[in-house]
């Protein structure tokens, strides 16, 4: 029985392939674009926070440009440039620092101030 089907398969094969032989062979090809590449990309930290306070509470003018390279870096991230707005907020990031660091500075500056040199004036004016 397993021949008889065996034998019945191969003699259909054969007939059909004897067919199909004399056809002209014909090749389709179809102009197939990649599929699109998202890539999703976070937005990077831009500091204007950080940016703020600094100009509200420590130095005015180093707080000023990080907020304006802060902006800045929104504004290149929202045209595509992920490179330029993460350099923008890193400029950011380092102006923000520089003007706390400042604003401390002064602070301590007039603490010791006040301790040394002020002080011992007013010991004279007793």
């Amino acid at each position: 029985m397993v021949q008889l089907s065996t034998l019945l398969n191969r003699m259909l094969y054969l007939s059909l392939k004897g067919s199909y032989q004399n056809q002209p062979t014909m090749y389709t090809t179809y102009n197939t674009q990649p599929a699109p590449v998202i890539i999703r990309t976070t937005r990077p930290n831009n500091y204007l926070i950080p940016a703020i306070l600094v100009t509200l509470c420590c130095c005015c003018p180093f707080g000023t440009i990080g907020i304006f390279y802060s902006v800045n870096s929104s504004q290149k991230f929202d045209s595509g440039d992920v490179e330029g707005a993460e350099s923008s907020a890193n400029v950011a990031k380092n102006w923000s620092i520089a003007g706390l660091l400042c604003g401390l500075l002064v602070v301590v500056a007039v603490i010791i101030l006040e301790f040394t040199v002020l002080s011992a004036s007013s010991y004279g004016q007793e």
